[in-house]
């Protein structure tokens, strides 16, 4: 029988994305309005907050090095933990339940979804095949331990600012979506 290992940097920050994603799912099955739903989505908001501070101390700064010249991955990993950093500030600063609330959470979850599969797919591959495994696995541990004890807060940064909202306001009439698209320098009222 194999001795059991602790997962190496990549194996926990996949085992995160599967967590986080299960997270999603279960917001997804409670209605809107569900004081659950609003629990689950704060727990959610905080761990999605503390894994991309992890990432930020532990996988990014491998990613930069040997990435040939022009390759913007890092850089566009980084703007994407702003943008969802940003969402986390909006979605706490929303009314619990409100239908702004909901819409912050799909908006957190498509924006960390979309985010963690470009990760697995451009970033992981390209780390595992320049970092020593032995180092790796110090990495895993090192992961655990920043996730365990960083801030859920999310902080501020320069690139701060949340993605689009695309999403269609079914609540609204077309007037009403029409009119709030097109006034200008008045974004703060509902």
């Amino acid at each position: 029988m194999a001795g059991y290992r602790e997962p190496d940097l990549l194996e926990q920050l996949t085992t995160d994305h599967e967590v986080l994603r299960v997270r999603f799912s279960e917001l997804a099955g409670l209605p809107p309005g569900d004081l659950r739903r609003c629990r689950l989505a704060a727990v959610t908001a905080d761990a999605l907050v503390r894994h991309l501070t992890a990432e930020e101390e532990h996988l990014y700064p491998l990613a930069r090095s040997g990435r040939p010249p022009g390759d913007d991955t890092v850089d566009d990993g980084l703007q994407a933990h702003a943008a969802l950093r940003a969402l986390v500030r909006e979605l706490r600063g929303a009314t619990a339940g409100s239908a702004e609330f909901d819409r912050l959470v799909a908006r957190m979850v498509e924006a960390a979804t979309g985010h963690f599969g470009r990760e697995e797919v451009r970033l992981f591959p390209a780390v595992r095949e320049r970092v020593d495994p032995v180092r790796l696995t110090a990495l895993g541990a090192q992961v655990r331990a920043t996730e365990a004890a960083a801030s859920a807060m999310p902080r501020p940064g320069p690139l701060a600012q949340a993605p689009p909202d695309e999403l269609v306001a079914p609540e609204l009439s077309w007037h009403e979506r029409m009119h709030r698209r097109f006034r200008f320098g008045d974004s703060s009222r509902p």
